[in-house]
């Protein structure tokens, strides 16, 4: 009879166990994703969105959501991570130059000149370094989902460059960021930090001589029509990443945190591919305008990467050695 107790025993709580592991897995979530960017122009971050969206929904049975508010819906950059943080929304979507007030060892992604293109950008990013930032957004109370580079920063101005001497007194708009506006200043030209809704005019009028911003904006606001040159710098490396509230993570069951691991990880390769097809694009379209383009020779590029040491130094004053050490031995190896 003993026997028998201890046998129901055992299968109520197995029955129990179950019961309450199925609850788990039909729990539901209604996941939010902010960005303060358009979601208009069929961009690679608007896309990438929708993809993370059909992706999640589609893995999980429609038992996870995802609801999209790109266009400052939610807030500027600051404040949705901010929201994120304390688990008012559970994702976000930005670059990484808004983190750097919340994560101060994202200051090393405003090192100009680090990796030659993409692909090598890419290699950087991963591995060894990429837990480090995993454990960097940890700290911030963030989940780090998706880290990849996408665009670059390039030069467009109304006068030839061919040398670093070309852009002494170049009045350069540039973002109000100490780090780039030291990167410009080392190589002669006077950065200038102005609102971007007034930059097309001010090149028109001549208010500043230059500018410098991914391919995708200087088309979609026709730079070329107030502009001679367009040299690729490709100084700065444009880095998406995708975070969520950590909390809200962690008390997912792993059956969907697994779902919402995959869908970014396919996410990372879509978009990547898709923005390198893009700027190729975008290059082409900007080439067809008649602005002169110019690669930099060796010599404008060693140029460039000598006043990137300037930035360099003011970073790790800012963060220190270690900090900048790892980007910099991640990048190198990424060359290989």
């Amino acid at each position: 009879m003993k026997k028998i107790k201890i046998t129901s025993l055992l299968a109520a709580v197995v029955l129990f166990a179950f019961l309450l592991a199925g609850a788990a897995s039909a729990q539901e979530y209604t996941l939010q994703l902010a960005g303060a960017y358009p979601s208009t122009g069929e961009t690679p971050r608007a896309l990438a969105t929708e993809k993370i969206k059909e992706l999640i929904e589609s893995k999980s049975g429609g038992k996870i959501k995802v609801q999209i508010f790109l266009d400052n819906q939610l807030g500027g950059d600051r404040e949705i991570l901010e929201s994120c943080q304390l688990g008012d929304i559970a994702m976000v979507s930005q670059t990484t130059a808004p983190q750097v007030g919340f994560i101060p060892e994202l200051a090393i992604f405003d090192i100009p000149m680090l990796y030659e293109n993409l692909d090598i950008a890419r290699k950087g990013l991963s591995g060894d370094f990429r837990k480090k930032l995993e454990e960097w957004y940890a700290g911030a109370g963030l989940k780090l989902l998706l880290f990849e580079p996408i665009y670059y920063r390039e030069t467009t101005v109304n006068k030839p460059i061919a040398r670093a001497a070309d852009f002494k007194g170049v009045k350069i708009r540039t973002m109000e960021n100490k780090y780039h506006m030291a990167f410009w200043e080392a190589l002669g030209a006077n950065p200038t930090p102005l609102n971007f809704a007034e930059l097309y005019i001010a090149l028109q009028q001549g208010t500043v001589d230059a500018q410098e911003n991914p391919y995708e904006i200087i088309w979609s606001t026709k730079f070329y029509e107030v502009q001679k040159s367009l040299v690729n710098t490709h100084h700065i490396a444009f880095i998406l990443s995708i975070n969520m509230n950590m909390d809200l993570y962690n008390g997912m069951p792993e059956e969907y945190r697994k779902i919402v691991d995959d869908s970014m990880n396919e996410t990372a390769d879509y978009l990547f591919d898709l923005a390198k097809a893009k700027n190729d694009e975008m290059l082409d379209s900007i080439k067809k305008t008649g602005l002169a383009v110019v690669d930099p020779d060796a010599e404008l590029q060693a140029e460039l990467v000598k006043a990137a040491k300037v930035t360099e130094k003011m970073i790790r004053a800012d963060v220190g050695d270690a900090v900048v050490d790892e980007i910099m031995k991640a990048a190198e190896e990424a060359k290989k």
